[in-house]
C-alpha cells in the first residue's frame, strides 16, 4: 500500500455549511499522490467529493489531476475516519466574532483545511478559501484548533494523523 498518510453592533453567526449538521464531521488520513498530500472529505458512503492540497503552493492543474486520481481510488478500507465529537456548532460561540470584524447585513463562507493528531486535537490549520474578511478567517481556524476535538482516525486498528476540510458559513445579523 502507498504512504497515505502524512502526519481551520452587529451580531455573527458562523455554523457548519448545510448538509453537515445532523452528521458528525468525519476527517481521513491525508492521501498522497506523487509526492503531494491532500485532505480528502467525503459522502455518507465514503466516496471522496472533495479534496485539497495541504501545501497551499499546489498548483490548480496538478490538484485536479491528483485529485481525480485520489477519488478513482477512493478510501481504503483498512482506515476508519476521525469523528468529531460534539456537535462542530459548538467550536464558534458568537462571542469569538466581534461585530466590528463582519459588515452588517453580510454573508459568506470560509473553507479551512486542518490537521487532526493521533490523539484526536485538531493542530495545523489553513484557509483555502477565504470569506474575504481576514479577522473572519483566522478566527475560524482559531475556533478550530482551540475546541475541536475528534474520536482519533485509525489504519489498521492504529491511530493515525487525518486532515479535515471543513466550511462554515457567516451572517451578520
Amino acid at each position: 500500500m502507498p504512504a497515505l498518510f502524512m502526519l481551520g453592533a452587529a451580531a455573527a453567526v458562523l455554523a457548519p455549511a448545510p448538509g453537515a449538521s445532523g452528521e458528525k464531521l468525519r476527517a481521513w488520513p491525508a492521501m498522497r499522490h506523487e509526492g503531494a498530500t491532500y485532505a480528502v472529505a467525503t459522502d455518507r458512503r465514503n466516496r471522496i467529493i472533495s479534496c485539497l492540497p495541504l501545501d497551499p503552493a499546489t498548483d490548480a492543474a496538478r490538484t485536479k489531476a491528483a485529485c481525480a486520481a485520489i477519488a478513482a481510488r477512493g478510501v481504503p478500507a483498512a482506515i476508519t475516519p476521525a469523528l468529531a465529537k460534539g456537535p462542530t456548532d459548538e467550536w464558534f460561540p458568537s462571542s469569538d466574532y466581534p461585530a466590528m470584524s463582519i459588515p452588517e447585513h453580510s454573508s459568506g463562507s470560509v473553507t479551512i483545511v486542518y490537521e487532526i493528531d493521533e490523539r484526536g486535537a485538531a493542530t495545523h490549520c489553513m484557509v483555502q478559501h477565504s470569506s474575504g474578511i481576514a479577522r473572519l478567517d483566522l478566527a475560524a481556524c482559531a475556533a478550530v484548533l482551540k475546541r475541536a476535538r475528534f474520536t482519533p482516525a485509525s489504519y489498521q486498528g492504529k491511530p493515525v494523523h487525518a486532515a479535515a476540510i471543513a466550511t462554515f458559513e457567516y451572517d451578520s445579523e
